[in-house]
């Protein structure tokens, strides 16, 4: 990541920004000044696929430029509670886009709280277009957000349990690797007396329930399918613009980074420049594993939803430390099965085989579906041909089966495994007939 710079507010705090020069091959005029949501600091922005994808798109775009806001990360402490700190934010955003001279700046904001608004009503002149991605404001929003604040207050006091990746991030909330990411995130981002103290600012705040004049074309983006906002609140701030485009974006997360992040870079270049533009997928050869629990409808009617959860946060313990162990990754959960990728075709057959019978000492059952072939790694998610054969595959599957193509048999040519012809099979969506076998033996 590109070296620390430091600008300074008109109070004297320092505040460390970064500057990520364009991608060669698009150069623009373009600078993006992204403002971040919570409480995140660009320390970590490198550790998860996600940011580093987003982050690269914007870099087709034009030059990027992030930093931390005070308080956070490698900025200057807050030193002065009296003055809301989201306005001091606004002085921050400022301060940065004229310290890497990016006047007139495309402020791409993930705040949610009016970080950019502010300043857009202040400073007219140092933003050119603004990109806004879920805002939220008005009284139910200020309502619903107040409930929400505490209890991530109450939550950091260790009053609550509540687990609040569950509501931002659903389709990464059972994921071992991100939680930890996050969690370090919050430990690197602010102390626990100051992030309480950041949250009771915004609250007294109360964000003026009348959104600031924003001269400026506006790209509002938002994905209508999250539970974590009331969808209201997002219209508010689109109705209440002078000049703004609303693009709903398919998803269910609250976090730019997460899920779909090509569609969010396309649209704010289209927006910017009028041209979809997202970086090239990062292209592996990887073993690809799927999963699914067998009769997984009846048997959580048959033990009620508490148990059924509890089965399945077995599920994926046991899932997570068989993929993790043989040095794999799983990329997602599929409600009641996952998609992991390995780093070859032996160690997937290894991996499979500690699920299989993990899971049936937890009375589970479990088919399993492998391939090996190319990957499209696009942030925290994966497409291809391959990840299709190997969910078909994995349909074909028996109870307790761990059924692979031709593929994964070469490759493990040698080796321990046995295998048993399955025939020829058609796979739905897949063109040609494919020769499928049955893993046999320990």
């Amino acid at each position: 990541m590109a070296d620390i710079e430091y600008a300074i507010a008109e109070d004297g705090t320092h505040l460390a920004y970064r500057v990520l020069e364009p991608d060669p091959e698009h150069a623009s005029e373009h600078s993006i000044v992204m403002v971040t949501g919570g409480l995140i600091p660009m320390e970590v922005f490198d550790e998860d696929a996600g940011i580093v994808r987003m982050l690269d798109g914007l870099r087709s775009i034009g030059r990027v430029v992030i930093f931390d806001r005070r308080g956070l990360g490698l900025s200057d402490p807050i030193t002065s509670w009296d003055r809301p700190v989201l306005d001091q934010w606004s002085d921050d955003l400022a301060a940065v886009i004229d310290a890497s001279g990016s006047a007139p700046a495309v402020v791409y904001a993930w705040d949610s709280f009016g970080v950019a608004t502010r300043l857009a009503a202040r400073k007219p002149d140092a933003i050119a277009r603004l990109v806004l991605f879920q805002p939220m404001g008005g009284d139910e929003w200020w309502s619903w957000v107040h409930e929400r604040i505490k209890t991530v207050q109450r939550t950091m006091r260790g009053e609550e349990a509540t687990d609040l990746l569950t509501q931002i991030v659903p389709s990464r909330a059972r994921d071992a690797a991100f939680r930890d990411w996050y969690e370090r995130a919050g430990r690197v981002g602010a102390s626990p007396a100051t992030a309480a103290r950041i949250w009771e600012s915004v609250l007294a705040t109360h964000a003026e329930q009348t959104l600031p004049d924003v001269p400026h074309p506006s790209l509002v983006l938002h994905r209508p399918n999250s539970l974590y906002v009331p969808h209201e609140a997002v219209h508010f701030v689109v109705d209440h613009l002078v000049d703004a485009v609303e693009v709903e974006i398919d998803g269910v997360d609250h976090w730019p980074f997460v899920g779909d992040v090509d569609a969010v870079v396309a649209e704010i270049a289209e927006f910017t420049i009028g041209e979809r533009r997202v970086p090239p997928p990062d292209r592996v050869l990887a073993a690809v594993l799927f999963t699914d629990l067998v009769d997984s409808t009846r048997r959580a009617a048959d033990v009620g939803d508490a148990s059924w959860k509890a089965l399945l946060d077995r599920h994926d313990r046991c899932v997570r430390n068989a993929v993790h162990g043989c040095g794999g990754e799983v990329i997602k959960t599929t409600g009641d099965g996952v998609l992991a990728l390995l780093p070859s075709a032996g160690v997937a057959v290894r991996a499979a085989r500690r699920i299989r019978d993990g899971l049936r000492a937890e009375d589970l059952n479990v088919r399993v579906g492998i391939h090996v072939g190319d990957v499209d790694r696009r942030g925290d998610d994966v497409s291809g041909l391959a990840v299709n054969i190997a969910a078909r595959v994995m349909a074909k599957a028996a109870t307790d089966e761990i059924a692979v193509t031709a593929s994964v048999v070469a490759a493990t040519a040698g080796q321990v495994s046995v295998f048993t012809p399955l025939g020829a099979h058609e796979l739905k969506g897949i063109p040609g007939t494919w020769e499928l076998f049955r893993l046999d033996g320990d």
